[in-house]
Protein backbone atom coordinates (compact mmCIF):
# COMPACT_ATOMS: atom_id res chain seq x y z
CA UNK A 1 0.00 0.00 0.00
CA UNK A 2 2.83 2.40 0.86
CA UNK A 3 4.57 1.74 -2.45
CA UNK A 4 1.29 2.33 -4.27
CA UNK A 5 0.82 5.65 -2.49
CA UNK A 6 4.35 6.71 -3.40
CA UNK A 7 3.75 5.69 -6.98
CA UNK A 8 0.54 7.72 -7.18
CA UNK A 9 2.30 10.69 -5.58
CA UNK A 10 4.95 10.57 -8.30
CA UNK A 11 2.24 10.20 -10.93
CA UNK A 12 0.55 13.28 -9.56
CA UNK A 13 3.83 15.14 -9.71
CA UNK A 14 4.24 14.31 -13.37
CA UNK A 15 0.57 15.17 -13.91
CA UNK A 16 1.19 18.58 -12.43
CA UNK A 17 4.14 19.07 -14.79
CA UNK A 18 1.87 18.39 -17.73
CA UNK A 19 -0.94 20.53 -16.44
CA UNK A 20 0.73 23.83 -15.69
CA UNK A 21 2.99 24.60 -18.64
CA UNK A 22 2.41 27.75 -20.71
CA UNK A 23 -0.58 27.75 -23.04
CA UNK A 24 1.27 27.19 -26.28
CA UNK A 25 -1.17 25.09 -28.31
CA UNK A 26 -2.12 26.68 -31.65
CA UNK A 27 -5.73 27.38 -32.59
CA UNK A 28 -6.06 24.28 -34.76
CA UNK A 29 -4.54 21.96 -32.16
CA UNK A 30 -6.50 19.14 -30.59
CA UNK A 31 -6.47 18.67 -26.81
CA UNK A 32 -4.07 15.74 -27.07
CA UNK A 33 -1.48 17.94 -28.75
CA UNK A 34 -2.12 20.54 -26.05
CA UNK A 35 -1.44 18.09 -23.23
CA UNK A 36 1.67 16.71 -24.92
CA UNK A 37 3.15 20.10 -25.75
CA UNK A 38 2.61 21.67 -22.35
CA UNK A 39 4.08 18.61 -20.68
CA UNK A 40 7.25 18.88 -22.71
CA UNK A 41 7.55 22.58 -21.97
CA UNK A 42 6.89 22.20 -18.24
CA UNK A 43 9.62 19.63 -17.79
CA UNK A 44 12.20 22.07 -19.13
CA UNK A 45 11.12 24.99 -16.91
CA UNK A 46 10.06 23.47 -13.59
CA UNK A 47 12.54 20.70 -12.89
CA UNK A 48 16.26 20.52 -12.30
CA UNK A 49 18.64 21.28 -9.49
CA UNK A 50 18.89 24.96 -10.38
CA UNK A 51 15.17 25.55 -9.74
CA UNK A 52 14.78 26.68 -6.13
CA UNK A 53 11.60 25.90 -4.16
CA UNK A 54 10.54 29.55 -4.20
CA UNK A 55 11.15 29.90 -7.94
CA UNK A 56 9.26 26.66 -8.50
CA UNK A 57 6.28 28.05 -6.57
CA UNK A 58 6.39 31.30 -8.48
CA UNK A 59 6.47 29.56 -11.84
CA UNK A 60 3.81 27.10 -10.71
CA UNK A 61 1.42 29.88 -9.77
CA UNK A 62 1.90 31.73 -13.06
CA UNK A 63 1.41 28.62 -15.14
CA UNK A 64 -1.46 27.34 -13.01
CA UNK A 65 -3.40 30.54 -13.62
CA UNK A 66 -2.71 30.28 -17.35
CA UNK A 67 -3.85 26.69 -17.83
CA UNK A 68 -6.41 25.82 -15.14
CA UNK A 69 -9.84 27.36 -14.74
CA UNK A 70 -9.09 27.90 -11.06
CA UNK A 71 -12.29 29.86 -10.27
CA UNK A 72 -14.49 27.16 -11.81
CA UNK A 73 -12.57 24.39 -10.05
CA UNK A 74 -12.70 26.26 -6.75
CA UNK A 75 -16.45 26.74 -7.05
CA UNK A 76 -16.96 23.05 -7.79
CA UNK A 77 -14.75 22.04 -4.88
CA UNK A 78 -16.69 24.25 -2.45
CA UNK A 79 -19.91 22.60 -3.63
CA UNK A 80 -23.17 23.58 -1.92
CA UNK A 81 -21.33 25.90 0.42
CA UNK A 82 -20.64 28.25 -2.51
CA UNK A 83 -24.30 29.29 -2.52
CA UNK A 84 -24.33 30.26 1.15
CA UNK A 85 -20.94 31.97 1.16
CA UNK A 86 -20.90 35.77 1.10
CA UNK A 87 -19.16 37.61 -1.74
CA UNK A 88 -16.32 38.48 0.61
CA UNK A 89 -15.98 34.81 1.63
CA UNK A 90 -15.99 33.69 -2.00
CA UNK A 91 -13.26 36.14 -2.94
CA UNK A 92 -11.10 35.16 0.02
CA UNK A 93 -11.75 31.47 -0.57
CA UNK A 94 -10.64 31.56 -4.22
CA UNK A 95 -7.39 33.30 -3.26
CA UNK A 96 -6.76 30.79 -0.47
CA UNK A 97 -7.69 27.88 -2.74
CA UNK A 98 -5.05 28.94 -5.26
CA UNK A 99 -2.50 29.22 -2.45
CA UNK A 100 -3.55 25.73 -1.32
CA UNK A 101 -2.89 24.29 -4.78
CA UNK A 102 0.49 25.99 -5.03
CA UNK A 103 1.58 24.85 -1.57
CA UNK A 104 0.45 21.27 -2.11
CA UNK A 105 1.63 20.61 -5.65
CA UNK A 106 4.65 22.82 -6.35
CA UNK A 107 6.88 20.72 -4.11
CA UNK A 108 6.06 17.61 -6.13
CA UNK A 109 8.18 18.91 -8.99
CA UNK A 110 11.29 18.08 -6.98
CA UNK A 111 10.16 14.43 -7.03
CA UNK A 112 10.33 14.15 -10.82
CA UNK A 113 12.62 11.25 -11.64
CA UNK A 114 12.20 10.62 -15.35
CA UNK A 115 8.63 9.40 -15.69
CA UNK A 116 7.20 9.78 -19.17
CA UNK A 117 3.62 10.07 -20.32
CA UNK A 118 1.97 8.91 -23.51
CA UNK A 119 -1.33 9.84 -25.12
CA UNK A 120 -3.96 7.12 -25.25
CA UNK A 121 -6.86 8.92 -26.91
CA UNK A 122 -9.51 11.60 -26.54
CA UNK A 123 -13.22 11.24 -25.88
CA UNK A 124 -16.03 13.84 -25.88
CA UNK A 125 -17.86 14.67 -22.67
CA UNK A 126 -20.90 16.87 -22.06
CA UNK A 127 -21.00 20.19 -23.88
CA UNK A 128 -17.61 21.26 -25.24
CA UNK A 129 -15.65 19.31 -22.63
CA UNK A 130 -13.21 16.61 -23.68
CA UNK A 131 -11.19 14.01 -21.81
CA UNK A 132 -7.58 13.39 -22.84
CA UNK A 133 -6.44 9.94 -21.75
CA UNK A 134 -2.76 9.39 -20.89
CA UNK A 135 -0.53 6.89 -19.16
CA UNK A 136 2.48 7.75 -17.00
CA UNK A 137 5.25 5.24 -17.65
CA UNK A 138 7.71 4.54 -14.83
CA UNK A 139 11.47 4.63 -15.60
CA UNK A 140 12.00 1.37 -13.64
CA UNK A 141 9.35 -0.51 -15.61
CA UNK A 142 6.75 -0.34 -12.83
CA UNK A 143 3.02 -0.34 -13.39
CA UNK A 144 1.93 2.77 -15.32
CA UNK A 145 -0.67 5.17 -13.92
CA UNK A 146 -3.77 6.15 -15.90
CA UNK A 147 -4.43 9.90 -16.00
CA UNK A 148 -7.57 11.40 -17.53
CA UNK A 149 -7.56 15.17 -18.19
CA UNK A 150 -10.87 17.03 -18.43
CA UNK A 151 -10.37 20.05 -20.69
CA UNK A 152 -12.52 22.60 -22.47
CA UNK A 153 -11.79 24.97 -25.38
CA UNK A 154 -10.69 28.45 -24.31
CA UNK A 155 -10.07 30.80 -27.19
CA UNK A 156 -7.08 29.52 -29.14
CA UNK A 157 -6.11 26.93 -26.50
CA UNK A 158 -7.70 24.93 -23.69
CA UNK A 159 -8.33 25.08 -19.95
CA UNK A 160 -8.01 22.11 -17.62
CA UNK A 161 -11.03 21.52 -15.37
CA UNK A 162 -10.09 18.31 -13.59
CA UNK A 163 -7.64 15.42 -13.48
CA UNK A 164 -8.44 11.82 -12.62
CA UNK A 165 -5.65 9.56 -11.39
CA UNK A 166 -6.62 5.91 -11.70
CA UNK A 167 -10.23 7.08 -11.88
CA UNK A 168 -10.00 9.26 -8.76
CA UNK A 169 -10.91 12.91 -9.41
CA UNK A 170 -8.69 15.55 -7.84
CA UNK A 171 -11.65 17.95 -7.77
CA UNK A 172 -13.94 15.47 -6.05
CA UNK A 173 -11.21 14.50 -3.59
CA UNK A 174 -10.70 18.12 -2.50
CA UNK A 175 -14.46 18.65 -2.43
CA UNK A 176 -14.87 15.80 0.03
CA UNK A 177 -11.98 17.08 2.17
CA UNK A 178 -13.32 20.63 2.28
CA UNK A 179 -16.88 19.49 3.02
CA UNK A 180 -15.56 17.52 5.98
CA UNK A 181 -13.72 20.57 7.29
CA UNK A 182 -16.80 22.77 6.92
CA UNK A 183 -18.94 20.21 8.73
CA UNK A 184 -16.43 20.02 11.58
CA UNK A 185 -16.52 23.83 11.83
CA UNK A 186 -20.26 24.03 12.41
CA UNK A 187 -21.17 24.25 8.73
CA UNK A 188 -19.49 27.64 8.35
CA UNK A 189 -17.41 28.57 5.32
CA UNK A 190 -15.43 30.82 7.65
CA UNK A 191 -14.14 27.68 9.36
CA UNK A 192 -12.72 26.40 6.08
CA UNK A 193 -11.11 29.76 5.40
CA UNK A 194 -9.31 29.63 8.73
CA UNK A 195 -8.16 26.07 8.02
CA UNK A 196 -6.81 27.07 4.60
CA UNK A 197 -4.96 30.02 6.14
CA UNK A 198 -3.26 27.67 8.58
CA UNK A 199 -1.94 25.58 5.67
Amino acid sequence: MLMRRRFLALALGVAALVAIAPRIAPADSDPGVFVQSIGDEAITTLTGGDVTPELRKERFRTLLEANFDVPAIGKTVLGRSWKVATEAERTEYLALFENFLVANYARRFAEYTGQKFELRGTRPEGGDNLTVQTLVQQPNGGEPARLDWLVRPDGDAFKILDLKIEGISMTETHRSEFASVIQSKGGKVAGLLEALKSK
